[in-house]
């Protein structure tokens, strides 16, 4: 179980990505939304005056996070756990900014912007538990190999 999500999380960093290039070149402005959904006040205000007017280059910068993080996440050792805090970090970030569905209040902000990366937090953590003497490569590999007798 544990290879299967610290694959999942790889696989969806490592896919990730294409969304981000592709926003940066072809609909930079989708990323406009997501200034409005932040819990931090202020936020809209630097996210629309700083971020929006260079936000083809952030978007190709989350996109090179993305792939980093993934790489560290089928790496083994220490690496994985790198992957994994910066993992957590981003998505406890993404809590805090929401995920673009704006104007909604109380429940609905948290179901809509919030709780999906808080699940995405919550099945990191056991990850920390344990080691990672292999990469994902070799651990999917292994699993696969026909035994011998």
């Amino acid at each position: 179980m544990r290879n299967f999500t610290r694959g999942f999380i790889a696989i969806w960093y490592l896919l990730g990505w294409i969304s981000h290039v592709y926003l940066a070149l072809f609909s930079p402005q989708t990323y406009a939304v997501f200034g409005r959904t932040a819990l931090i006040p202020g936020y809209d205000a630097f996210w629309q005056n700083f971020i929006m007017p260079h936000i083809s280059f952030f978007a190709l910068l989350l996109a090179a996070f993305e792939i980093g993080v993934g790489l560290l996440l089928i790496n083994r050792g220490k690496w994985v756990k790198y992957g994994l805090v910066l993992s957590i970090a981003f998505n406890l970030f993404l809590i805090q900014m929401g995920l673009g569905s704006a104007g909604l209040g109380g429940m609905q902000d948290f179901l809509a912007n919030r709780l999906a990366n808080l699940i995405f937090v919550a099945i990191q953590i056991p990850l920390f538990r344990g080691s990672d003497a292999m990469t994902l490569v070799q651990s999917i590999r292994k699993h696969f190999k026909p035994k011998t007798i």
